[in-house]
């Protein structure tokens, strides 16, 4: 597994640790990554090189690959620096875990990769709704980016790897981009980035793990999946729900400067408005743990409980 210690990987090795599956852990900092994720078999050092890369022995040894590595949803300003940051973490690297694969001399049964519903065109107009067999990508940065890096993993299919890539939406944790949203909303900036119709994508991150953990063993996940929550709002219905979770009454559009920010580039790139819905994942049979918008942010950010919206 790349990226252990990120929102999503934590909450995956901790449910990994409690079915018993063993694993081990690709990080910058091995020894940063074993006080934050326990339980791991190995820790080994992640480089990032697409030959001779040091750690293909363990994936000789691995029924799964788990490919979580990508700084999308880290803050960072959108110049020219930030985007090439972007298109190696997510396009090079893969590149590179997917050399060790072709590499191998056992290969894993599945990669599963992380992805994006930025893949698709942005929504403005609330009316999109688009499925895992709708495209090409969208014109943007994002999605081009997003797309390229589909692609760098789909080459692990030329070597009989089953291949799924995690089209998430913004993922609901206690940390990443849901606490720089909820304390603009808390200073008052709680409206939605305009015009506020476009649909946002979310999902929390138990549905991300749970899926995650159906995609391990089930051969019928193959491919890119909308790994968003069934309860489909807009950009304004969203901010309206983190308001009213910070007890705000009332939020002012974004301002260009928060969006512009280091604070505020990763949440931006997650609320631009992709119509993204679980087409593929309903049609598997996964059920949602967390399919309600208010309940989740309550749970996500461990503040009780409320009604069914």
């Amino acid at each position: 597994m790349t990226r252990a210690t990120g929102l999503v990987g934590r909450v995956l090795c901790r449910a990994m640790a409690r079915e018993g599956i063993p694993f081990a852990v690709l990080s910058r900092r091995p020894d940063r990554a074993r006080k934050l994720v326990p339980g791991a078999r190995v820790y080994r050092l992640w480089q990032p090189i697409e030959r001779g890369s040091p750690w293909t022995s363990l994936v000789e040894k691995a029924r799964a690959v788990v490919h979580l590595a990508s700084p999308l949803t880290g803050p960072g300003r959108w110049n020219h620096a930030h985007r090439q940051e972007l298109y190696e973490g997510c396009v090079v690297g893969t590149r590179c875990v997917v050399s060790a694969v072709a590499q191998a001399r056992s290969r894993p049964e599945v990669m599963i990769c992380a992805s994006s519903t930025a893949f698709y065109a942005r929504d403005t107009t609330g009316e999109s709704r688009y499925t895992e067999d709708d495209g090409p990508a969208g014109d943007d940065f994002l999605a081009r980016l997003v797309a390229d890096w589909e692609a760098a993993a789909e080459h692990a299919g030329q070597f009989g790897v089953r291949v799924v890539a995690l089209r998430t939406g913004l993922v609901l944790a206690a940390h990443g981009a849901l606490p720089r949203l909820w304390w603009a909303a808390s200073l008052g900036m709680g409206g939605a980035p305009r015009p506020g119709s476009q649909r946002q994508p979310w999902v929390h991150v138990d549905d991300v793990v749970g899926f995650v953990m159906q995609s391990l063993g089930d051969v019928r996940v193959a491919g890119a999946v909308n790994v968003v929550a069934p309860h489909s709002v807009t950009g304004a219905e969203f901010m309206g729900a983190v308001r009213t979770l910070g007890r705000m009454v009332s939020g002012v559009p974004q301002p260009k400067w928060w969006l512009r920010s280091p604070l505020g580039a990763g949440a931006v790139m997650v609320t631009n408005g992709r119509g993204a819905v679980a087409a593929r994942a309903l049609e598997l049979g996964y059920q949602f743990r967390q399919p309600r918008l208010h309940a989740a942010l309550r749970h996500a950010l461990g503040r009780g409980t409320v009604q069914r919206d």
